[in-house]
């Protein structure tokens, strides 16, 4: 009987051991075990480089539908989430989008005289507006343009004196593209002198 308590006595003893380490085992789990949060902000960045800040027809007349040189390349990156847009306005002579004789207060409208959203310039027929086109340069998102400045031959969009979307893109994009061309028609009425036009170019967020 005595052997048979010692028995117990050490049993108890062995399992009480083992019940406080297993405690000790979990203490020190609980206490060494932890979750670190990493967080970082990236910012907001919508970028427009130009190729050009001037362009010129020349010397024009009634001969011919010109177009100005260069070009003018805008090159596009951000990275906002919805990607961004490149925005353009007139100034023309500051009531209505064209070329601007500021000495004979004179004015080539864009793109006719009815100040449509597009129209075929003719020779001898006063206009005056751009076409855009893109590139394959860059990567992510592609530009869209605006269906209004898509156009080849003599077909030009207007211009005008509120904002317009040029080319956007749905997600960010890098070095992307659009080439901005801009032809013009006089006609004998014409007055001489210099004509001028400054069209201002934004690049926002979406």
């Amino acid at each position: 009987m005595k052997k048979f308590a010692q028995g117990l006595i050490i049993l108890t003893s062995v399992l009480l051991f083992y019940f406080l380490l297993e405690s000790f085992n979990y203490i020190v789990q609980a206490q060494t075990t932890e979750q670190v949060t990493v967080s970082a902000t990236v910012t907001t960045s919508v970028t427009c480089s130009f190729s050009t800040t001037t362009t010129s027809f020349g010397t024009i007349d009634t001969s011919q539908v010109w177009t100005s040189s260069p070009n003018v390349t805008t090159t596009v990156s951000c990275n906002p989430a919805a990607g961004c847009r490149v925005q353009i306005r007139d100034q023309g002579s500051g009531a209505y989008p064209g070329l601007y004789n500021s000495s004979a207060s004179y004015l080539i409208p864009s793109p006719n005289s009815a100040f449509s959203a597009t129209a075929t310039l003719v020779a001898g027929t006063e206009g005056y507006g751009i076409q855009a086109t893109t590139t394959t340069a860059g990567s992510g998102g592609t530009l869209s343009l605006n269906s209004r400045y898509v156009q080849t031959g003599d077909t030009v969009g207007g211009l005008t004196t509120t904002t317009l979307t040029l080319a956007s893109s749905s997600q960010p994009t890098s070095n992307r593209e659009v080439v901005v061309i801009h032809r013009a028609a006089v006609s004998v009425l014409t007055p001489a002198g210099l004509y001028q036009d400054i069209i201002t170019y934004e690049c926002v967020s979406n």
